[in-house]
């Protein structure tokens, strides 16, 4: 079973999507929702939605990507958690990913791209020949999987974790406001040695919505800073363990 958690902020008219792709279609999933402090009717809606399968957990104010996500890991039920965002739709079955998890493999990448919500039944965008993936490379979709290339990259921007990762080497980096701490995290497993795999046939929808996400100036040099920590194993005080 997955734990799928993300954050919101007034965003109520995307959790009907969001919850009917997720919790309403598969019972093997819960969503573990991390509200920071919505003002459109979101928390009454989820209160009185009463889903026996969504924890709803109330910050009260806006706060950070690592805050919002370490607070949904240590509130999720399940061993697998999915890094998630409130306008994401998986084009495919849940099953899919649920028959790639295994004990040969610590965290696993999906593929995605800008569309809408009519584009997850759309052939044309699902195999990129859309106008949108001829100027993209692999048709709009993306994977970044490139550290043995002179990118250094590994970046989950969906996909799923094992919590042994958590427990051993920390959860979402403290030092982050939002941009680089998902690709802090990645890269930290990778460098540190768990195995993945990354899912070119599990593709994710991101719909294209106004980002309430902003950085703070230092973020792209906390991240480059925190990779050669890495590479030597380091971890800072920054970063918690999950109990």
């Amino acid at each position: 079973m997955i734990s799928i958690v993300t954050g919101t902020l007034d965003r109520k008219h995307l959790l009907i999507n969001l919850i009917n792709n997720t919790v309403n279609s598969c019972d093997k999933l819960e969503l573990v929702l991390v509200d920071g402090g919505s003002t459109d009717g979101t928390i009454e809606y989820i209160k009185e939605l009463n889903h026996p399968r969504i924890k709803f957990i109330e910050v009260g104010e806006r706060s950070s990507y690592p805050h919002f996500m370490n607070l949904g890991i240590e509130n999720s039920s399940f061993e697998w958690v999915c890094q998630w965002n409130d306008d994401a739709l998986l084009v495919n079955n849940w099953e899919e990913v649920i028959q790639e998890l295994d004990a040969n493999y610590d965290f696993y990448l999906f593929n995605w791209k800008y569309g809408t919500f009519e584009d997850i039944t759309n052939k044309d965008w699902i195999n990129g020949t859309d106008d949108y993936g001829k100027y993209h490379r692999n048709g709009g979709w993306f994977i970044f999987d490139m550290y043995n290339t002179h990118y250094q990259e590994i970046v989950m921007n969906y996909g799923i974790y094992s919590k042994k990762i958590f427990r051993e080497i920390g959860m979402y980096s403290n030092e982050f406001m939002y941009y680089y701490c998902d690709g802090d995290m990645s890269r930290r497993a990778y460098l540190f040695g768990y195995k993945h795999k990354s899912l070119d046939h599990i593709k994710v929808c991101s719909i294209s919505t106004e980002k309430k996400a902003y950085q703070v100036p230092n973020d792209s040099t906390v991240y480059y800073r925190n990779h050669e920590e890495y590479k030597n194993k380091i971890l800072n005080d920054k970063i918690t363990l999950l109990k």
